[in-house]
């Protein structure tokens, strides 16, 4: 059964930072809760996939305070209450709208640790790219990577396709995938928590509803599409600037669920772009982590965070 989320706590803090003109990002702010002086005073900014919101990180927030983390949790452009124009979701923009997110709430000088799942993977990873004087650490997992080798070798897979990624060209479509889930936003979403999930059970009736409602607002469903139809610049965006600027040298984890078909790539991947990587398997979960696991998830971000003396 899924773990029930009641309500949010009182130390909680919504918010919106503009990150280029006209274009809001939404976000929930939580400071450290840990009062033993043991921890450093880092923040984290946690970056979600689709479809989900930042609430997909409920279960994790409160425990990473307790770290000692401030904790900040975003809505990417197009997603939860977030601004949703009809352009910039290549990954080198959105990327672009997490750095000035954080800088004008964090200031020049606090590097935070930046942690991105699925599509927030690839923003995490293009903001690493292209900001690594600005940033602690970097965790990334479950996505391939546009613009690594293993992205091509995973999307031209046939087994690949077929059992995790087709929607990825189903995406790609112009206005036909929007035409066919209107309407149908929850079985759609529903869907992908019963293929990619290790026991879907973990997702209760009221945690399908938010993210219903957050896609099946206007221009929701459209923007979290446009997330995918980018990918073809997103690969030539991320060649350059690894070329440009050379692999990631901050320490970097990056893990897959233990049930997911990822984990075959995930490390393999991450060392295409990054230098100093760990990498772990979160036990009994497969695609959404944190949410099917999060004590497992939990577990492996804290050993990390101790062993690169973040925490």
């Amino acid at each position: 059964m899924g773990r029930t989320f009641t309500s949010e706590p009182s130390n909680w803090v919504h918010g919106k930072v503009e990150v280029s003109p006209g274009i809001r990002l939404h976000y929930v702010d939580v400071k450290p809760l840990n009062s033993n002086g043991t921890g450093k005073g880092k923040t984290i900014v946690l970056i979600h996939g689709f479809p989900l919101t930042w609430y997909s990180w409920r279960h994790v927030i409160q425990p990473l305070s307790e770290l000692g983390l401030r904790v900040l949790a975003v809505d990417y452009r197009g997603a939860g209450d977030s601004d949703r124009p009809r352009y910039g979701y290549d990954k080198i923009t959105m990327s672009k709208d997490i750095h000035t997110f954080y800088k004008k709430l964090l200031g020049e000088n606090e590097k935070p640790i930046i942690c991105g799942k699925d599509i927030g993977s690839m923003v995490a990873s293009n903001l690493a790219l292209q900001f690594e004087d600005d940033i602690e650490a970097l965790i990334t997992f479950e996505a391939p990577i546009p613009g690594t080798e293993t992205f091509d070798k995973v999307t031209t897979d046939p087994k690949s396709t077929y059992n995790f990624i087709w929607h990825f060209f189903f995406h790609f479509q112009a206005d036909l995938p929007e035409m066919l889930i209107q309407g149908k936003e929850k079985e759609y979403i529903s869907h992908f928590f019963r293929r990619l999930s290790h026991d879907p059970s973990f997702l209760t009736d009221q945690d399908l509803e938010v993210y219903t409602k957050a896609f099946a607002s206007s221009g929701g469903m459209r923007a979290g599409l446009d997330t995918y139809r980018t990918f073809p610049q997103n690969i030539e965006d991320f060649r350059g600037l690894l070329e440009k600027n050379g692999k990631v040298k901050v320490p970097t984890l990056t893990m897959a669920g233990s049930e997911s078909g990822m984990k075959v790539f995930i490390e393999d991947q991450t060392r295409e772009y990054a230098q100093d990587v760990s990498y772990k398997e979160v036990p009994n979960c497969s695609h959404y982590i944190f949410e099917e696991n999060p004590d497992g998830w939990m577990k492996v971000v804290e050993e990390f965070l101790k062993d690169k003396k973040l925490l």
